[in-house]
């Protein structure tokens, strides 16, 4: 129902929509009923046939599956590594790539994590031990969120300079490539959850028998745990677990994510002669967009 508002911006500057769901979701049908009522094309299936403008994609959704005539807006550190690794036909300008993404992807992904996790798990998570798999964005922001119920919490993280962050913060971290120690602290946690952007990142490189018995959880686009894991044995079938509650990101973290995802379209308009490649989202703006925000909040995104 969220993403209405971005969808209602773009309807009233004029642009001719086709609205699809990432394949990580179901899409809401009251949402459905209102763009339908609205006139609003919608295309549930990725078979897409023609070529449009701009794509406005999420978790690299729509990557060789639609063709865009000026390029493409990306929100989300999944998507954004998927077109980084790809020779590009296109420029790419993603939202992940600046420090306007910290209000949804550090504060607002962190509040939802710790909410949907005691909704679906039903359980007390005071002075439980949490291990989490990732440092970025949405790993920082489910530490940070954790905190004021525990202070048991592992970071993993394959870089160094991430791993001397979560440290600073004042959580356990563990280099990715210490193995048994890793597993050692799977097994005494109470809860795993995964936030890398990395397929198969947990089957790849750990004994699954550490993690078995555990509550299992995955916050990114891709199946971070991978096939050592029955769907059955993660929560939500290892999609990510916000999206199985009421809210999956409260709207006011949200409402800057998507005011700078629909800016892109203008960037793109305005500036046909990007390179064919991935871009951030340009730093001066999302610095306005951020100090505007904490104005009305109060809160700090840069922890």
């Amino acid at each position: 129902m969220e993403t209405l508002l971005k969808v209602e911006v773009l309807l009233l500057g004029g642009a001719e929509l086709t609205v699809t769901s990432p394949s990580f979701m179901d899409p809401d049908p009251r949402a459905i009923q209102i763009l339908e009522e609205a006139g609003v094309n919608i295309q549930l299936d990725h078979n897409f046939t023609e070529e449009y403008d701009i794509l406005m994609d999420c978790a690299g959704e729509l990557f060789g599956k639609a063709k865009a005539r000026l390029g493409v807006s990306e929100i989300t550190r999944t998507g954004t590594l998927k077109y980084g690794e790809s020779e590009l036909e296109y420029p790419v300008i993603s939202v992940d790539s600046s420090v306007v993404k910290n209000l949804e992807g550090v504060l607002g992904t962190g509040e939802a994590f710790v909410r949907a996790f005691k909704i679906l798990s039903k359980e007390e998570i005071e002075n439980k031990q949490f291990l989490i798999f990732g440092y970025g964005k949405v790993g920082r922001g489910m530490a940070h969120a954790l905190k004021p119920y525990t202070d048991k919490i592992v970071v993993v993280d394959k870089n160094p300079a991430f791993i001397e962050q979560a440290k600073e913060a004042g959580f356990k971290a563990i280099q990715a490539d210490e193995k048994a120690t890793i597993e050692s602290e799977a097994r005494n946690s109470f809860a795993i959850a995964t936030a890398t952007g990395i397929k198969d990142v947990v089957s790849a490189n750990y004994d699954a028998s550490a993690f078995k018995g555990k509550y299992l959880a995955n916050m990114g686009g891709e199946d971070e745990f991978g096939n050592a894991f029955d769907t059955e044995e993660v929560m939500c079938q290892k999609y990510p677990i916000n999206f199985f509650v009421d809210k999956p990101t409260l709207m006011k973290y949200l409402d800057p994510v998507f005011y700078a995802h629909n800016t892109v379209a203008d960037i793109l308009l305005y500036n046909d002669k990007l390179p064919k490649k991935l871009h951030p989202f340009p730093s001066y703006l999302a610095e306005e967009i951020v100090q505007d925000w904490i104005g009305i909040f109060g809160e700090n995104p840069h922890i």
